[in-house]
């Protein structure tokens, strides 16, 4: 039911006509027609004023198409694709060949829109048509009929893009991004992750999907994994690959280096001056000797088991480092031979692993003792049907594999058949040593000697830049790149290279909002206020209601610290 709202703007009150609606599962008023002044209101309800209006969103669809125009987003794509071949024809006079529009559109235009549509509103591209609608993004890009944008429009689209053509693509894009980006492009963070999928198990058109160890605990769903590239600073996308979801990440790391390695020549980067940031769950001996050879600088983690000698050697050498203005760290710095080479290694206690650590032992203790109490319960009643050899086969299986059980419980299984006795008990000066000496070590190496044993540090947590940009890849509202509706692999590659777009778009968007001193936190809050940003389409009749209708559009009434913001975004009415 529609209502009337005030708004107090500058001393002066406004009157709208708002609906309640639920947005991001919350109810909302939604402004659906400005009226203006009290003034304004009186002249038309006297009928001095006769007039119609519409109001759709307009600020962040606005803001991402007018960063999509400056990068030529649609012209990149297109240009590639007539590189390969895809979708040309002769032009009219001039004899340049262009690409063939599908319902009006290229598919540069297309994939753009689908972007855009992935930033602001992550919708399937079922539901693209009718987001579209509520937007004016298809009087932006000058869609006529944007109900023909169907999943059918975006299938027919997608077939046109070759697997080859998105790396040249994404490349020329990304150089284009930082030209105008005032980025330190020194430090790199790597990582990888998996998405899981409901491609079921039968089709056999994908083998890009496949089982196994998935980030989100869902094993038992086929998954897609992502390797990306990114800038420490800004946390601009650089690279991505997108490949089979049983492939292990160390496996991918060692494929996809040399690949990683050109596309930083092809952006004019000097090679020697770079340093790349990969975790421990990318390392293998093999692997680092490629590093090594590819002449980039690096800083990474090794496991604490396989240098177990460093980490007794740092804990009694410890000191305090100094990270920030409001953090510090213990750690030992040294040069050690590690896999052939002299390297400098770091030895830190993180305190919130460390923590993190002691309540995942504490977890399992409690289960496995829950376990341990039911079977002594089932022995003392002489219920237990199993022999002496399959108890403490199941024992030791139960303790194997989880987190230092076997170090902190002590369990006995004395007697013999049928008469067997179980004991247990948790071994507090075990566990106690274990979270002095060994709990929240974290062992880094590097190449870089010059660097401080701060700037190393720092260095490693920046990885926690490229987490951030999968959780926003994993947002639900904006970004989101599951589900994917598609059943070749193609077509997975063209909706990955599409919501990595989104990405792109979205994150320049919000670095530019914050040079332009942005109160907002997150690229998500920024998107969020810039959807409730809406324009208003008036049309004016005369009082007799002849002659024509005088059309105007304007932005309504918005927050001051918003509308000083719109500018620098490319918002205008």
């Amino acid at each position: 039911m529609a209502s009337l709202q005030a708004r107090r703007v500058r001393g002066h009150t406004y009157w709208h006509i708002v609906e309640s609606r639920r947005v991001n599962g919350k109810p909302r008023p939604v402004p659906i027609a400005y009226l203006g002044k009290a003034d304004d209101l009186l002249a038309r309800l006297q009928g001095t004023d006769a007039f119609e209006l519409r109001s759709k969103s307009h600020g962040a669809v606005a803001a991402t198409w007018a960063l999509a125009k400056e990068l030529d987003l649609a012209g990149t794509i297109d240009r590639h694709l007539a590189a390969f071949g895809r979708r040309i024809r002769p032009g009219r006079s001039s004899g340049i060949r262009r690409p063939v529009k599908n319902d009006g559109l290229t598919v540069g235009q297309s994939l753009t829109l689908a972007a855009i549509g992935r930033a602001c509103h992550a919708t399937s591209k079922r539901g693209f048509a009718e987001w579209i609608a509520t937007t004016t993004l298809g009087d932006l890009a000058e869609v006529p009929d944007v109900g023909r944008l169907t999943s059918q429009h975006f299938w027919d689209q997608m077939e046109q893009v070759p697997v080859e053509s998105i790396a040249a693509m994404e490349q020329e894009l990304v150089s284009r991004v930082l030209e105008r980006l005032a980025l330190a492009v020194d430090t790199l963070l790597f990582d990888a992750t998996n998405f899981f999928t409901f491609i079921a198990s039968t089709n056999a058109r994908a083998t890009l999907p496949a089982r196994g160890h998935n980030k989100q605990k869902r094993d038992d769903l086929r998954q897609v994994s992502i390797a990306l590239l990114c800038s420490r600073e800004g946390g601009v996308p650089l690279w991505h690959h997108t490949y089979g979801g049983q492939i292990a990440d160390s496996k991918c790391f060692a494929e996809v280096l040399p690949l990683i390695r050109q596309r930083l020549v092809d952006l004019g980067r000097d090679i020697q001056s770079l340093t790349i940031v990969y975790d421990k769950g990318n390392v293998s001996r093999a692997n680092q000797q490629k590093v090594d050879l590819s002449k980039l600088h690096y800083v990474t983690a090794v496991t604490t088991a396989s240098q177990p000698e460093l980490v007794k050697e740092a804990n009694q050498k410890l000191e305090p480092v100094i990270l920030g203005n409001v953090e510090t760290v213990k750690a030992f710095r040294t040069t050690r031979k590690i896999w052939g080479a002299e390297r400098t290694a770091v030895v830190l206690v993180s305190e919130r692993l460390r923590e993190g650590q002691m309540r995942g032992v504490l977890q399992h203790v409690a289960s496995a003792k829950q376990w341990l109490s039911s079977l002594q319960d089932t022995l003392a009643r002489g219920k237990q049907k199993r022999d002496r050899a399959r108890i403490q086969h199941d024992i030791e299986k139960r303790l194997q594999g989880r987190q230092r059980l076997n170090s902190v419980l002590r369990v006995d299984l004395s007697g013999e058949d049928p008469n067997l006795k179980l004991t247990y008990e948790f071994n507090q000066e075990a566990f106690d040593a274990l979270a002095a000496e060994s709990f929240g070590r974290i062992v880094l190496i590097s190449d870089r000697s010059d660097w401080s044993t701060a700037e190393i540090i720092n260095a490693y947590h920046g990885q926690s830049g490229i987490e951030a940009v999968f959780a926003h890849l994993k947002d639900p509202i904006h970004l989101a790149l599951r589900p994917q509706f598609h059943w070749t692999d193609q077509k997975l590659h063209v909706h990955v290279f599409v919501c990595l777009l989104g990405y792109l778009l979205s994150r320049v968007l919000f670095l530019r909002a914050r040079q332009a001193q942005s109160p907002y936190a997150s690229m998500e809050k920024l998107l969020d206020v810039l959807t409730e940003v809406r324009l208003v389409t008036v049309a004016r009749r005369s009082p007799t209601g002849k002659g024509r209708l005088s059309i105007s559009t304007r932005l309504e009434k918005t927050d001051p610290t918003l509308a000083a913001l719109l500018p620098a975004l490319g918002v205008q009415s």
